[in-house]
């Protein structure tokens, strides 16, 4: 058997999403930010600052590499199905009729009848797997291997948890730096006032560019809550989702696909017990035929000789 280390078969890594994002909506969305006059409120909230492009970035990346997470999730559940209803009842029927087999080769059986039916499914598909252990190491437990399966689950939305947790940290740094660049552009128009009638005009002019940093501000923070909640129900509900489809494993493997399988196995190895402990037993036999022949023959001899030393006594007592 192969003995390579295991691979979680909806696991997948984040660069690709991350790179497509960045052509696609970082880029843009940074080349829009130049002009942001005589725009919509909608328009300001998405790129009236540059905060709100990286928010956006962040949010279809991780949207980007949930869908794809939740399409190996489908192939995975796809290719169980498979080897639950097709492939292992089709071996195990066929083998009952054509004689026994060794549990390597029938795990061989197995993912061979998965490559002929489906060329491209994972081949650390988590029934395979399992069958892997079950058959390929002396029968093993590979119920213990379900711990690591969640472990691998909980592991595989590590980046799209630091997403929707990042999101809205970009956020509240916008409102941060919309809000220090607001009041030092007002601090810095008001150190430039010499007199005290200056300063209404100073006001005057200065406060839209101070109102508009804060808005700007306060966008970011908005944009940033607004994306985290739908993306947020989204990953629970792919997480939700995986989680179920390794309980429905779970359950078709412990009460269903095992038992059979140890049953076929069970037979075998009776076959082959009884069929050694009979061959022990002829071969005790036939010992103990020779040894009694050899008993019968030593005894014959020791009669012979009994009687051909009594008659030379009686010869030598005649004399």
């Amino acid at each position: 058997m192969e003995h390579t280390k295991p691979k979680y078969p909806t696991e997948l890594p984040f660069i690709f999403p991350l790179l497509i994002s960045a052509l696609l909506v970082l880029l843009p969305s940074l080349m829009m930010i130049n002009s942001t006059e005589n725009h919509s409120r909608f328009y300001l909230i998405l790129w009236g600052n540059w905060i709100s492009p990286f928010i956006l970035w962040f949010f279809t990346a991780t949207v980007f590499y949930l869908l794809l997470k939740k399409r190996k999730l489908h192939q995975e559940i796809n290719t169980s199905n498979l080897i639950a209803s097709k492939i292992i009842p089709a071996i195990l029927e066929e083998n009952t009729t054509v004689g026994k087999i060794a549990p390597i080769d029938l795990f061989k059986r197995i993912r061979d009848g998965l490559t002929q039916m489906h060329p491209k499914a994972n081949a650390w598909n988590l029934l395979l797997s399992r069958c892997r252990l079950f058959l390929g190491h002396e029968f093993k437990n590979p119920e213990e291997v379900g711990v690591f399966e969640r472990e691998y689950m909980d592991a595989s939305y590590a980046l799209p948890r630091f997403m929707i947790w990042a999101i809205p940290i970009l956020g509240f740094i916008g409102t941060v730096w919309g809000i220090s660049n607001g009041i030092a552009g007002f601090s810095n128009a008001m150190n430039n006032v010499d007199s005290v009638t200056a300063v209404s005009t100073t006001l005057k002019e200065t406060l839209p560019i101070v109102t508009s940093s804060l808005a700007a501000a306060f966008d970011t923070t908005f944009l940033a809550l607004l994306l985290s909640i739908p993306l947020m129900l989204m990953m629970t509900w792919f997480e939700k989702a995986e989680d179920n489809y390794l309980m429905t494993l779970d359950e078709l493997w412990i009460y269903e696909l095992k038992p059979k399988i140890l049953a076929r196995i069970t037979n075998t190895a009776q076959t082959q017990s009884d069929s050694t402990v009979a061959t022990e037993e002829n071969s005790i036999t036939e010992e103990l035929k020779l040894l009694s022949a050899q008993v019968g023959a030593l005894q014959q001899t020791m009669e012979n000789l009994y009687e051909s030393i009594f008659a030379s006594s009686l010869n030598q007592l005649e004399k």
